[in-house]
């Protein structure tokens, strides 16, 4: 991730540049020596930051507030500043807009429904739940520490501090391996249920604007009594929209997309096209422009081609963060340092809430899973954090009047501190949990996170047991099964695709079991220390391993463990604690291939690599045929 950043960060920054040509064109050319400087000085601010493991935004939200403190503010107003520079306002305003729409795009073709519904129960109760509990102490400490008034100031301030952040998550896991365990697949569930719901408060923030807007010099919507009527008339076309989109996605999109495919760069355009039309078009009829750009991405992130159309386009992430973030930095600027420094006695108690409050919700919702206490506080501590899109909702309800400058810093505050402590402790997170699993060992009571009921009797004693399921576990599980006296196998996953594959197949010796194969109660549970091998095939989760290779030794020191990585460093680490082999993928892979290589080079043109690549064509067909739909999953 760190790599792929540094690589399009340039790429999004010349588009920045590129995209103020107009202000230079139309007479606002002392703009872009300013920009060229904030950009510049946030390309380095971000490698610095990612050195420290913190989020990109921290830089562009700080270089957009010196760049703004530089030019005066806030002594100086953007009124002021607008009649010496002539179109700085409508600048900045054109820039965010374009940055939110480019976010929310982007998030929703991050938005995976088909995740999402797999695993929906574990998703709802700790999404939704999680949420719920999060707007119930922030809507009560807004009050109580903010001084909120009314409803709406209490529920929108609660909302900013509940909602994770869906990059903070996705850094922690990919940083950990964990993307695919269990807690990763609840810990992101968690923030997508959240950014929907901050989605649908965002649209309700713009329709507010757009009735003010339109009360004042229009009577587009002179049908529109009050409020209410409005809201029912927006819900209806965002009802409308979002099914035109799918239909848009199933009968169109696909088919353009894959041959939009052959070319980045068509692609690209495209993309940024799709989703400026679509919020232009929701902006002209009256919906929220921001929510019709999260849908477009949402109708685009669910084609068969999600993966190739993020890599492609996304650029488009980084540049609309750019444009945002650095604007954000310039409001910032805007407010005077009293709002922030006053109320400190708000911030500090707020903060705390969020960071160290927040991860224990995870004990009560995970108790109504079933989670077990450790993956229940890496949950905990990987959401423990407010996010962009609260930054966003923030901001928009600071421009239209439900926050005052006081309310709108104290929401800054505590957002930006709590992302830089909660990066912090994601590089620390398996160290938190040896220190506070006692705070969580209520949970460890709990069967599992998942029904663990099996159609076949589970055999728990010199057995094989595969964590994970991939080629290597395929490999193992059919192995086992020729063998003259077949070898029972007990496959402990947390994909229930995987699960129900195996489950289905009633002469099968695999014995699948639906539960984190990370969490060392489940291997208690099912009595790996008297297994006859155990075989890790969770992939990069290397603290996962580590740990497993220790509670081994511990218990059973004869007991063969073997690891697979791609990695010569976690080979080593696993080696030192303890692992009698590890299957490092990419060096055996080469190993094999040299062997092939060395058959084949010498042979006429005409024979070379033909026996040998028909043959593993035949190989790979041969298991695809074999493990059906959860082929792509292996």
């Amino acid at each position: 991730m760190t790599k792929s950043l540094i690589y399009k960060l340039p790429l999004a920054l010349a588009l920045g540049l590129f995209a103020s040509m107009p202000a230079y064109a139309g007479g606002g050319g002392w703009f872009i020596k300013p920009l060229g400087l904030m950009l510049g000085g946030a390309m380095i601010l971000t490698i610095l930051l990612i050195k420290l493991k913190q989020t990109n935004i921290l830089s562009f939200v700080i270089m957009g507030y010196i760049m703004a403190s530089v030019a005066g503010l806030p002594e100086t107003s953007l009124d002021q500043l607008d009649q010496h520079y002539s179109g700085i306002r409508a600048i900045l305003s054109g820039f965010q807009q374009i940055g939110l729409v480019l976010i929310l795009f982007m998030a929703g073709l991050q938005f995976n429904l088909i995740d999402i519904t797999k695993r929906f129960k574990l998703i709802l109760v700790n999404g939704v739940g999680y949420l719920g509990l999060g707007l119930l102490l922030f809507f009560w400490a807004a009050a109580q520490f903010a001084g909120t008034e009314g409803f709406s100031e209490s529920i929108y301030f609660a909302l900013c501090l509940a909602v994770p952040s869906s990059i903070l998550v996705a850094a922690a896991l990919e940083n950990h391996g964990t993307e695919e365990s269990l807690q990763g697949q609840i810990s992101t569930g968690i923030a997508v249920v959240s950014s929907l719901c901050a989605i649908v408060f965002i649209a309700k923030l713009s329709a507010t604007g757009v009735v003010s807007q339109i009360s004042d010099s229009s009577t587009f919507f002179s049908g529109a009594d009050n409020f209410m009527e409005f809201n029912l008339w927006m819900t209806e076309r965002l009802v409308f929209l979002v099914v035109i989109l799918m239909i848009l996605s199933k009968l169109v999109l696909e088919p353009v997309v894959r041959y939009l495919l052959r070319s980045s760069e068509l692609l690209f355009v495209s993309a940024l096209g799709y989703c400026m039309g679509i919020a232009a078009i929701c902006g002209y009829i009256g919906i929220s422009p921001e929510a019709g750009a999260f849908f477009a991405g949402i109708s685009v992130g669910n084609l068969p081609y999600r993966l190739d159309i993020e890599d492609k386009v996304g650029p488009l992430k980084l540049f609309g963060q750019i444009l945002f973030f650095l604007t954000v930095g310039v409001e910032i600027a805007t407010i005077q340092a009293e709002n922030f420094s006053s109320n400190l006695g708000a911030i500090i108690p707020l903060l705390l809430l969020v960071v160290l409050v927040k991860p224990f919700f995870l004990i009560i919702t995970g108790y109504a899973s079933k989670l077990k206490g450790r993956t229940a506080f890496l949950i905990g501590t990987t959401v423990n954090q407010s996010s962009a899109i609260s930054i966003i909702v923030a901001l928009l309800a600071w421009k239209y009047d439900v926050f005052d400058d006081r309310l709108f810093a104290i929401l800054i505050a505590v957002i930006l501190a709590s992302l830089v402590l909660s990066s912090m402790g994601h590089a620390i997170q398996p160290a938190l949990y040896q220190t506070f699993k006692w705070l969580v060992g209520v949970l460890n009571r709990n069967i599992s996170a998942i029904d663990l009921e099996s159609s076949r009797q589970v055999v728990l004693k010199d057995h094989v047991v595969l964590l994970g399921f991939n080629e290597i576990a395929q490999e193992i599980s059919e192995f086992c099964d020729v063998q003259l006296t077949p070898e029972r196998v007990l496959l402990i996953d947390c994909d229930p695709d995987i699960i129900k594959h195996f489950e289905d197949r009633k002469d099968s010796n695999v014995d699948p079991v639906y539960a984190d194969p990370a969490d060392p109660k489940v291997w208690q549970e099912y009595k790996l220390n008297e297994a006859k091998v155990v075989v890790s095939c969770m992939g990069s989760d290397l603290d996962a391993d580590v740990e497993l290779a220790n509670y081994i030794k511990k218990t059973s020191p004869d007991l063969p463990f073997i690891a697979v990585t791609t990695s010569h460093e976690d080979s080593l680490k696993l080696y030192e604690n303890g692992a009698r082999y590890v299957i490092q993928t990419e060096q055996l892979a080469s190993k094999t291939f040299r062997g092939v290589f060395a058959e084949e080079i010498d042979k006429p043109a005409v024979e070379s690599f033909l026996e040998k690549g028909s043959s593993h064509w035949k190989d790979t067909r041969s298991i695809r045929d074999g493990l059906g739909e959860i082929f792509k999953l292996v």
